[in-house]
């Protein structure tokens, strides 16, 4: 069965495992639906699949954050990741990160003026099927992973950090829902974190909870195309366990997935993008309204590009 592309924090391998065939039965032809996998396509969400033992993948993906309360703020991290599926339902990834920020005139208390790019750090993660999506609508996959990073930045504030160390526990759920035409996906993570900024004493914690749906429509029978929308929760907490409430938003958005197939040495090349504008929040004190432009942006956008080899 034909899957999409090894990544990670959403990102797997295709592969087509070899079936005995009853000569006495005509050979069942795999639905168009299997021929393009969908699990890139849910933009800022992952899908369920991890591949089949011997997948190996490689993935780009960029996060770009733009606005603030005021001023000018883009943030941009960035990872090239490498995935491998060693045995049945087992996906494991390790990526390098970058990060980008251009920061000025920001009133929000911990955004200093700044225009520097620099290495972020590692990540690795491991992804574990629980549960194989079926063919069938309303027949879900259930995926649940953990990714463990240490960075060399602040989390979204820019601020360089002597070291920061986060784990994020991931559960994913998908299924095709019309067909072979429309797919959703739900995931859920939660995850703390624990940093020591540079020229303060002992170390901050600080924890993220995100809950996100996702459809994705194949705009052709049969076709590689999809196009579809995010609506994504997230909170901001002080405290490794959710301890005291900073701020939350909700954020919706449009997505797009394409795959290319072979090109040169890689397989089953693809392309996904993602735009979520932040259409409620609020941050504790109520300091920026009614959205939230302290722990979260006005503007989200994401760029993945992968292919199997």
């Amino acid at each position: 069965m034909k899957r999409a592309i090894l990544a990670v924090t959403m990102a797997v391998g295709l592969g087509l495992p070899a079936e005995a065939a009853d000569v006495t039965r005509p050979v069942a032809v795999a639905p168009a639906a299997e021929l393009t996998g969908p699990d890139d396509a849910y933009g800022f969400l992952d899908g369920t699949s991890v591949g089949n033992p011997g997948d190996r993948g490689v993935t780009s993906e960029t996060t770009a954050r733009f606005g603030k309360f005021d001023g000018s703020y883009a943030g941009i991290n960035s990872k090239l990741e490498l995935g491998w599926t060693p045995v049945q339902r087992l996906q494991l990834s390790l990526a390098v990160w970058a990060a980008y920020h251009d920061i000025r005139n920001n009133t929000v208390p911990g955004y200093p003026n700044q225009n520097r790019l620099a290495f972020d750090g590692l990540a690795g993660q491991a992804r574990y099927q629980l549960r194989e999506r079926g063919a069938n609508p309303f027949d879900p996959g259930i995926t649940v992973g953990l990714e463990l990073r240490w960075a060399r930045f602040s989390e979204g504030l820019g601020i360089s950090a002597q070291e920061r160390f986060a784990a994020t526990f991931k559960f994913a759920m998908d299924a095709a829902l019309v067909g072979d035409r429309l797919y959703g996906s739900v995931n859920v993570n939660v995850g703390p974190g624990t940093e020591r900024p540079r020229g303060l004493p002992g170390y901050l914690n600080d924890s993220g909870l995100e809950i996100g749906g996702a459809l994705a429509w194949r705009i052709s029978e049969g076709g590689s195309t999809f196009v579809g929308g995010n609506v994504r929760y997230v909170a901001a907490f002080a405290g490794a366990f959710l301890n005291q409430w900073g701020g939350n938003a909700v954020l919706v958005g449009p997505t797009f997935y394409h795959k290319f197939g072979d090109v040169g040495p890689f397989k089953d090349a693809f392309v996904s993008l993602a735009w979520n504008a932040q259409v409620y929040g609020r941050a504790a004190g109520g300091v920026t309204g009614s959205l939230d432009l302290v722990n979260f942006e006005r503007h989200q956008v994401r760029v993945k590009v992968g292919a199997a080899f």
